[in-house]
């Protein structure tokens, strides 16, 4: 039964100018009048490059390597707490071309000063030479900490997937038999993402096994809370055979419970439908991406000049038959304000040539229905003024001005721009700024995302990340920037614009007896007029896990200084708060059934 819990405080005016940001547990700011801020747009300095001051470029690459190196670079990546400090530190990876060739898997670690610089701790992490090709981080035995996934992404003899427990200060351990290893010389896992997905409040665990170059079915692990897990993949019901190149767990039909939603890569083989995973609330799934418009959509590739291409229907097909996509990111937040969750999958998608091809679908915008018209998904991204590029990667959504809405970042291959004499489709790093009328404008070059060398523009990314580093109030940019031969090390960039406008951050705990530490699956909604801003708890996206902050942000923009604050727990419960409470521009944490600290 749904409990709810309201906190009813004296009528106070919010202190806007009184709060420090970034810090977790502030004392009760100074009650003073709350001064409206004129919503700025973005501009040539709303980013600076910090990457080299910042100290995450250290050990990036090989400068001189006795022998060639595939992929000399780190480039994928996220943000974690490793420390629990209230810091996000960063991990980063190579890739899998280097075991293929008999070197080994290597691993950055680097620890957060909490000021926008950061320490090289990769070897006293324990870390630093696991055999995996990316990491998954929550706090499995719910004692505080962020434990550490190991997925190995190709089969290497006598190696499997493994698990690392935390001891609180960010040294790992390896835990045996954890049961989430898999066969040896068999592991292929792509991605993978924590959740409570029965309502236990002990972490389990989904992998989407495959990425680009397997075929295989996903797993399901259930966890015990102590570091162990039972396998369950019996409970994925329409568990295909394919490529999963990417998931994120999220509540896209609002019912109380987490789905698993996949991108499959592969228009070659089986058609690459992605994969809707529906909880049924007991851990159970069905997948039901046909009947939701997710699986693949009709209208074909973008850039074609034939007529109405990526509007007209795939001729003679039908829903679950249409052409697929190569697809890699996906990101699941609402981004049309509506309190239903849309989702971004972003893809590579090659303009004709042969069948699959001109009808392969490109990076889509799939705006959620409601319960109205049953969450269901279309895509909106022509619709909306957003560009077809060919060598889309990984997607997030974020609000990273703090005008309250959504925009899309992009990392993108520069392996196809030759073919191109546009700009929006050569290989430069990808920021989709919303405006009011819901129409996104490509940002490019125009926001001081510059490449490592002060030039024009970043290309050729992999995974990005997104978390305050300097705890000011705005997402912070990590990109994995692509070897280009000779090295290449990874870039970071300071936001300078987002805490010009309000905003609040809510840190969300879970007491890890009714609700899992970490309070994944936590749904906080910000209610301001006729406005509704909903965010999720997360662990992860996508490829190769992207992991940004799991620190709520709200960009409060021009919707005023009062709002109300619903949080809804994993067990159902329901919080609600005013402005009063939480105050604004500052980072709160709020705990099961204890309220705003």
């Amino acid at each position: 039964m749904t409990r709810v819990h309201v906190t009813i405080t004296a009528l106070l005016l919010v202190a806007c100018e009184g709060s420090q940001p970034g810090d977790a547990t502030p004392d009760a700011p100074p009650a003073i009048a709350c001064t409206a801020k004129p919503v700025q747009l973005p501009s040539a300095t709303t980013f600076t490059n910090i990457s080299a001051a910042s100290g995450i470029q250290a050990g990036n690459f090989v400068v001189s390597p006795p022998t060639a190196i595939p992929i000399n670079d780190h480039s994928r990546l996220g943000f974690v707490d490793l420390n629990g400090d209230g810091c996000d530190d960063i991990v980063a990876h190579d890739l899998f071309p280097n075991p293929k060739a008999g070197i080994p898997y290597t691993h950055l670690v680097f620890e957060s000063r909490c000021d926008g610089t950061f320490a090289d701790v990769s070897e006293s992490s324990g870390l630093r030479h696991v055999q995996a090709g990316f990491f998954a981080f929550a706090d499995v035995d719910n004692d505080g900490d962020q434990d550490c996934f190991a997925g190995l992404d190709i089969p290497l003899a006598g190696l499997t997937s493994s698990l690392w427990l935390n001891d609180g200060t960010g040294k790992f351990t390896r835990k045996p038999a954890s049961g989430v290893e898999g066969a040896a010389n068999a592991t292929v896992a792509g991605n993978a993402v924590f959740a409570d997905f029965d309502g236990d409040a002990r972490l389990d665990l989904f992998i989407g096994n495959g990425q680009t170059s397997y075929a295989a079915l996903d797993d399901l692990f259930l966890g015990r809370g102590d570091g162990t897990f039972t396998k369950a993949t019996t409970r994925l019901a329409g568990n295909p055979s394919s490529p999963s190149n990417g998931s994120v767990a999220c509540d896209y039909d609002d019912d109380g419970d987490l789905d698993i939603l996949v991108a499959v890569y592969g228009v070659s083989q089986g058609g690459a439908q992605n994969v809707l995973y529906q909880n049924d609330g007991h851990g159970a799934f069905t997948n039901v991406a046909i009947a939701t418009g997710f699986a693949s959509l009709p209208t074909g590739n973008y850039w074609i000049g034939a007529t109405g291409m990526g509007r007209t229907p795939e001729p003679n097909r039908m829903p679950g038959t249409y052409v697929g996509s190569n697809a890699f990111g996906l990101a699941c937040e609402d981004a049309d304000r509506d309190g239903d969750l849309d989702v971004v999958i972003s893809s590579i998608s090659h303009p004709g040539g042969d069948y699959n091809r001109t009808w392969s679908d490109p990076t889509v915008l799939l705006l959620n229905s409601g319960a109205v018209g049953g969450y269901k998904f279309t895509n909106a991204w022509l619709d909306r003024g957003l560009p077809y590029n060919e060598g889309d990667v990984d997607a997030a959504m974020i609000d990273f001005d703090n005008d309250g809405r959504i925009d899309i970042s992009l990392s993108r291959t520069d392996k196809y721009e030759a073919g191109y004499t546009t700009e929006l489709q050569k290989g430069w790093f990808g920021l989709m700024h919303q405006g009011a009328d819901g129409m996104f404008a490509a940002l490019d070059r125009s926001v001081g995302l510059t490449d490592e060398d002060g030039g024009p523009g970043m290309k050729g990314a992999q995974n990005h990340a997104w978390s305050d580093i300097d705890r000011d109030g705005d997402l912070d940019l990590l990109i994995g920037a692509r070897d280009q031969g000779g090295g290449r090390a990874n870039l970071l960039f300071r936001n300078d614009l987002g805490d010009d406008h309000h905003w609040l951050a809510l840190r969300m705990r879970g007491d890890g007896t009714a609700i899992n530490r970490d309070a994944i699956g936590t749904r906080v909604t910000i209610t301001a007029g006729d406005t509704r801003l909903v965010r999720e708890v997360k662990a992860s996206r996508g490829t190769y896990n992207s992991m940004d902050t799991p620190t709520l942000y709200f960009g409060l923009g021009d919707l005023g200084c009062a709002f109300d604050v619903e949080v809804r727990w994993p067990d159902g419960t329901l919080e609600r708060f005013s402005h009063a409470d939480t105050d604004i521009d500052r980072i709160a944490t709020i705990r099961y059934g204890a309220g705003i600290q």
